[in-house]
């Protein structure tokens, strides 16, 4: 029906207005309408009939960020998103869990009423992914609630203008993947990425910058070809590199602290080498 009135209209689980699109509840998700595909007459009955829809999904300032239409809501740029996509509500007790839990958590904001962002200081050196994993089952269970949780990269080290770039294209990443085959509690941003990649979507900002990241370590490319090569085994990993197992570590963890990469993670391994053979 709508296809048929409005070709360009699109339904989807969230809520993603911006100022060229007016965004209202239908069934179980949202319906999103251009407003050049609209005549004066009918946008002045949407804003009579639904006045406060689109307004409610545009003030969050986070949203607005993630849509490219303000700036950075707070002053920090070390950040990793964490995406929540909640079939209701999200408590307000559930939020101060996810708070306390992470001691690195800078926020929690609800994006849309199934959609809420959880916020870290990705200066930390915690694997987020773990953690979430580790709590998701019991968090769902003691709160009644199904949670699809999206683990953001940690981006570390970049000016504002670049972070944003970086997290627009990351959120409509996620989105994309979300609509399209969303089916684990939890996913991390290489599982995401590995399958853009299989897909050939246009990732090319994204795998750049993580290529840009790596190449900043010293041997940073010949560490991820070493696990790859080893089956991520350290033992053999730290023989070929002819380094003490200590070192090896060491090296592993600065490849988390500068890249987001957990190399000891297969998902992440298999993203970092694939970049490495596509450049």
């Amino acid at each position: 029906m709508f296809s048929d009135l409005f070709p360009r209209a699109v339904v989807s689980s969230d809520a993603t207005a911006s100022k060229d699109t007016f965004v209202f509840p239908y069934e179980q998700g949202f319906l999103h309408l251009p407003k050049t595909d609209l005549t004066e007459r009918e946008m002045a009955l949407i804003q009579l009939l639904a006045p406060n829809v689109e307004e409610a999904v545009t003030t969050n300032p986070w949203l607005s960020f993630l849509q490219g239409e303000a700036a950075l809501p707070i002053t920090k740029t070390d950040l990793q998103l964490v995406y929540l996509h909640h079939s209701t509500a999200l408590p307000e007790d559930l939020r101060e869990l996810l708070e306390a839990i992470f001691p690195n958590s800078l926020l929690v904001t609800k994006l849309s009423n199934q959609q809420s962002l959880l916020v870290l200081d990705a200066s930390d050196t915690q694997d987020t992914s773990v953690v979430i994993k580790d709590i998701l089952p019991t968090v769902e269970s003691d709160f009644g609630i199904s949670l699809k949780v999206f683990i953001g990269n940690a981006w570390i080290g970049f000016s504002e203008q670049d972070l944003q770039v970086t997290l627009i294209k990351e959120y409509a990443l996620f989105q994309e993947y979300y609509d399209a085959k969303a089916q684990q509690s939890a996913t991390t941003f290489a599982q995401v990425l590995l399958w853009a990649l299989a897909k050939e979507k246009n990732t090319e900002q994204l795998s750049q910058q993580l290529l840009a990241l790596l190449d900043k370590l010293k041997d940073g490319r010949e560490l991820v070809t070493a696990m790859w090569q080893e089956h991520g085994n350290l033992v053999q990993t730290a023989q070929r590199l002819f380094i003490h197992r200590n070192s090896l570590q060491y090296r592993l963890d600065k490849c988390y602290q500068s890249t987001g990469l957990n190399l000891k993670d297969l998902d992440d391994l298999a993203l970092a080498y694939l970049l490495i053979l596509k450049d």
